[in-house]
């Protein structure tokens, strides 16, 4: 499962989508929002389909080496540890995993050279070498195998990144353009130029300079990547499935569920996000109030939008979310913060904050039930 401030994140995300389009369908803007939850999933099932690919990689390679004019004693008998990873081979018979991939339809043929580079670098790590020629492996040192080829060596890679990126729609990040010129006197060292492009790529580009003595243009995008935006959402979701993986899991193992649900709301994960993105619009204009009335030499029109936002969901949990202590809310939004706002926004928000939570206090507008919460 989502934990709450990934899910706040989210509605801020669609709160500020909202406001920006300046749409006035709510119930269109809440079905983006809960469709944007579920795209996490479908990037998690896109990392699970490249381990996949990888094994299957793997295979093809193990299976040329047979056939080779001369093959060699180690291709006549390779070694099946990797490719008969019994990790693997549950994530090949899960009916979930399979019914997602089915529905996602996803495909890989049209980045070979990407795969290629993915298993050479596993190929040439040390935890892969150690896993491969180990006397005996246990079913906890397979599984790990599988989770370092994630954490280690797919999720850090910029061009695995960005085509991660182009499946998901609801990735909110800012753009950098930049044009870039490729000569064939430059360094082919140089990591600045290659942050956007996969140096394969860039080496035919440089092969295609060189041959006709020239130069090329290229116009490049870069998306700001942080911790918590989709990608690393959908990783958290897939390290979860993977870590949870035992030798009883079957074909009937279910992938993991974005949202908590709670037969009587009170800790109702969907009922929160649509709770807290429903009141934060209907009443933005009273919090908006609210934060004028308390913000000295601040007019309202000199505070950024994403500030504002994060302010108006604040006083929305504290008000209307009775079951979350005063100081989670306080704690979590000057997080957010840190992530969506500029670093002087930080102290500011803080201030207000702590203002706003001490006069609502004391006017009756906080009210925290539950154990432990009746004196917040």
């Amino acid at each position: 499962m989502l934990s709450r401030r990934q899910l706040r994140i989210k509605v801020l995300q669609s709160l500020y989508a909202y406001i920006q389009s300046e749409n006035d369908r709510m119930d269109q803007a809440e079905r983006q929002l809960l469709q944007s939850i579920d795209r996490i999933l479908d990037l998690s099932l896109h990392h699970i389909s490249l381990v996949l690919e990888i094994v299957h990689f793997a295979e093809k390679r193990i299976e040329d080496g047979k056939t080779k004019y001369l093959p060699s004693p180690e291709d006549l008998n390779p070694n099946m540890r990797f490719v008969e990873n019994p990790v693997v081979t549950f994530l090949k018979k899960n009916r979930a995993v399979n019914r997602g991939l089915d529905q996602l339809k996803i495909s890989w043929h049209e980045h070979e050279d990407v795969i290629r580079k993915i298993f050479n670098q596993l190929r040439n790590s040390s935890f892969y070498q150690e896993y491969m020629n180990a006397k005996e492996v246990s079913f906890t040192e397979h599984r790990d195998v599988i989770r370092k080829l994630l954490n280690e060596i797919i999720h850090p890679m910029p061009v695995v990144q960005f085509l991660f990126e182009e499946k998901n729609i609801y990735w909110a990040t800012d753009i950098q353009r930049e044009t870039i010129t490729i000569t064939g006197s430059e360094s082919f060292d140089n990591d600045e130029l290659f942050r956007f492009v996969d140096k394969d790529v860039i080496g035919r580009m440089y092969r295609y300079v060189n041959d006709n003595k020239g130069n090329m243009e290229v116009t490049c995008e870069e998306s700001a990547m942080f911790p918590e935006n989709d990608y690393y959402m959908a990783i958290y979701m897939t390290e979860k499935f993977l870590r949870d993986i035992t030798q009883l899991s079957d074909e009937f193992t279910q992938l993991p569920a974005l949202l908590k649900t709670d037969d009587n709301n009170i800790d109702d994960d969907r009922d929160y996000v649509l709770r807290m993105f429903r009141k934060t619009l209907i009443n933005r204009q009273q919090y908006l109030i609210e934060i004028a009335q308390r913000s000295d030499n601040w007019e309202s029109e000199r505070i950024a939008l994403m500030d504002i936002l994060i302010l108006q969901m604040a006083i929305c949990e504290l008000t209307e979310i009775k079951t979350i202590p005063v100081k989670v809310t306080l704690n979590e939004y000057i997080e957010l913060t840190k992530i969506f706002s500029s670093p002087s926004s930080k102290a500011f928000v803080n201030g207000l904050l702590n203002r706003l939570v001490n006069e609502m206090k004391v006017e009756g507008k906080i009210v925290k039930t539950g154990r432990g919460l009746l004196d917040e």
